[in-house]
């Protein structure tokens, strides 16, 4: 149940903040094919779901995040969710409804809470940060 709250809590979290500026979600991660193992690895490349009709242009800073639920274990009450930024990407390509962004900078783990996967992944949040000073 407290499962359950937390989700929708998390939701709620998002749609608030949704209206409040242009935020959108990592909705697909790749990475070109080396080919062979002496070239360096390629950088990955984060779709999101952000374009031109959000006002998102080539050479934008768009900051990452993810919400994490915290049980309160002490008391065995509510949930909490904190929201937990994990770097920025730098948008390199842009679409009507998606574009395609690099990684930035980037947290150094030390950094980061204790969290199950500690580098982007799909559904990550993103909102767009430029010309704002990084946290």
């Amino acid at each position: 149940m407290k499962r359950v709250i937390s989700i929708i809590l998390l939701m709620l979290l998002t749609t608030v903040e949704a209206q409040a500026t242009s935020t959108g979600t990592i909705i697909q991660v790749a990475r070109r094919l080396r080919m062979s193992y002496s070239e360096p690895l390629p950088p990955k490349d984060y779709f999101i779901d952000l374009g031109e009709r959000d006002g998102l242009k080539v050479g934008d800073i768009v900051e990452v995040y993810r919400y994490v639920p915290v049980p309160n274990r002490l008391a065995s009450s509510d949930w909490h969710v904190m929201k937990v930024s994990l770097g920025e990407l730098k948008v390199k390509q842009v679409g009507e409804s998606t574009s395609v962004a690099r990684f930035e900078r980037e947290r150094e783990i030390n950094s980061l809470p204790a969290m199950e996967y500690q580098s982007l992944m799909l559904g990550d949040q993103v909102i767009l940060k430029t010309g704002l000073p990084f946290k």
